[in-house]
């Protein structure tokens, strides 16, 4: 440490850091409310707590990691397995013998035969051939995986399904076991995980001699400074304790002019609280307690503004405004904001979810075969299956009048199945129809159903997606509300936007939803956002106070 510099300047080369948004923004205000400029020393400060108890970073570390683990999981993707009965036995005995479940054995297979695979290309033409797969199982593998078989398998051109594969890698092991208790611990449980979601870089000064201990830690915990650091800022945010007089102490380590440096620091920050009066009606609001910044509009339905009103008017005339910007800010300061705009939108979607309309599906008896047979073995509805063949034609309908007409004069259509389809998907199936004909539509969903039975693809991707959609009514949004928003507030309001991939609207109208819920011990926060003008708070909260008592009077009167 250098004591000419007077202590205040940290020596030795930057760390470049990244964190996620949320503990950025909690650091970020912590300093803030410290003084200028004190990022870095909080986060030194933070590295200096966390390498003060070492002995407990182990356990600290491996908490972390699992509760990250969970929370970026990717959910298993299930697959249908046909087995013959023989192998069907073997696997679960082997998953009774071991205590665990079939689809952990069939992963561990797939991780040794993806690893190792050798020479398999005819043991899976084999295995594709065979026709005493009679027994079925549903295994969980994970996507990443499958992804991988697909790649291997399909070098040689036209592969066969990747269930020949998975069958290949089973027989393997059930022929050789080898140390399966093992690697069902480390291989069988193992997930996909989505990417960490980190911020922008951030440059933090450190010494030498505090580089040199972060590494010899993150050394022998198999880590790095930039995951130990992120550690140390959640820990450091979870126990807040003393830190001013921390950061205090971190910027001022030089022992030479350090009382000169504190008392140059306290004579800066009593004069900007003595210019604060005069500089604050740029940005504060009137005398009047009036919302300081431009007015904007947001749409709401008729009921959510009246209950918005009636919760205001506790407050006093005209206070939705300020209502909404607690509500505002609540949102941006919620860990939950991601969830919480999931959920509303599958609540909104649930609630404007348009019936789909009834058709009736004819086809030949061979072709109902094929049609119930494809349905069986991927466990869908024949109303599925029609909303994937439908949405594949739409998407790509190539020269199909040739096959319509054969379709339209087709006989023997002996078998119907009552199926359904959205209002917006017939009107365009009877838009393209209209084009060679009047009554073709039935004939022109038999082309879409004919063509998923000779190419179904990947189709059990497009049941998951592509089946469940309903048309959605427009949102009744037709009340209008200006909120009085600053530039600041508005700033983190549109990082929050970019961040969920929402909009202010959006957002602004799940705050309220969220502020009419959960409206509970908010006084406090009602009267700083509508009394921020310092110079005269004392006496508007005064006002508002015996406003306040007259109201109630007059209410207890009425009754």
């Amino acid at each position: 440490m250098s004591e000419t510099s007077m202590g205040r300047v940290p020596v030795g080369e930057p760390i470049p850091l990244r964190f996620d948004p949320t503990t950025k923004q909690r650091l970020e205000e912590y300093a803030a409310g410290i003084g200028p400029r004190r990022f870095g020393a909080l986060v030194r400060v933070a590295a200096r707590r966390l390498l003060a108890d070492p002995d407990r970073v182990p356990q600290a570390l491996t908490q972390a990691r699992r509760v990250s683990a969970e929370v970026r999981r990717i959910p298993w993707a299930e697959r249908p397995l046909h087995l013959d009965p023989a192998t069907r036995t073997r696997l679960t005995e082997l998953a009774r013998e071991l205590h665990t479940n079939r689809s952990a054995i069939v992963r561990v297979a797939l991780h040794r035969f993806l690893t190792g695979a050798g020479r398999f290309r005819h043991p899976v033409l084999r295995e594709h051939a065979r026709t005493d797969l009679t027994t079925r199982t549903y295994v969980y593998l994970n996507r990443s995986t499958l992804d991988r078989l697909e790649r291997l398998i399909s070098r040689h051109g036209d592969a066969p399904t990747a269930a020949a594969a998975i069958r290949v890698a089973v027989h393997r092991l059930l022929d050789d076991p080898g140390d399966l208790a093992a690697d069902l611990t480390t291989i069988g449980a193992a997930r996909d995980l989505t990417p960490e979601t980190l911020g922008p870089r951030t440059n933090v000064h450190f010494d030498d001699d505090l580089r040199d201990q972060l590494d010899t830690l993150a050394e022998r915990l198999d880590s790095d400074r930039a995951e130990l650091l992120r550690l140390a800022a959640r820990q450091l945010l979870a126990n807040p304790r003393d830190l001013e007089k921390a950061v205090t102490e971190e910027i001022y380590r030089g022992d030479a002019n350090r009382d000169l440096l504190i008392a140059r620091n306290t004579r800066r920050r009593q004069a900007a609280a003595a210019d604060q009066p005069a500089r604050m009606p740029l940005r504060a609001p009137s005398p009047q307690g009036n919302p300081f910044g431009k007015r904007h509009v947001f749409r709401f339905d008729e009921d959510t503004k009246r209950r918005l009103e009636e919760l205001a008017d506790e407050y006093g005339p005209r206070r939705v405004s300020a209502l909404l910007r607690v509500g505002i800010r609540r949102l941006i300061g919620s860990p939950r904001a991601e969830v919480d705009l999931a959920q509303a939108r599958r609540v909104a979607a649930a609630a404007r979810a348009l019936p789909h309309d009834p058709v009736t599906l004819r086809l030949a008896s061979q072709a109902a075969a094929r049609f119930l047979a494809l349905a069986a073995d991927h466990e869908a509805s024949p109303r599925d299956l029609v909303a994937v063949a439908v949405h594949r034609f739409l998407a790509a309908p190539g020269h199909y009048r040739a096959e319509l007409i054969d379709e339209a004069g087709a006989s023997g259509l002996d078998e119907k199945f009552k199926v359904s389809l959205r209002p917006s998907t017939l009107r365009d199936i009877d838009r393209l129809a209209d084009r060679h004909g009047t009554r073709l539509a039935s004939a022109l969903v038999r082309v879409a159903v004919r063509r998923l039975l000779d190419d179904p693809g990947d189709l059990a991707d497009d049941l998951e997606t592509v089946a469940p959609m309903h048309d959605l009514r427009p949102a009744p949004r037709t009340a209008r509300v200006d909120v009085a928003l600053d530039d600041e507030l508005l700033v983190h309001l549109d990082a929050l936007a970019d961040r969920l991939g929402s909009d202010r609207q959006e957002l602004v109208y799940l705050a309220a939803k969220r502020i009419l819920r959960f409206h509970h011990n908010i006084e406090n926060r009602m009267l700083d956002e509508m009394f921020r003008a310092p110079t005269s708070r004392k006496h508007l909260l005064a006002k508002h106070a015996r406003r306040e008592r007259t109201r109630r009077t007059d209410r207890s009167s009425d009754t």
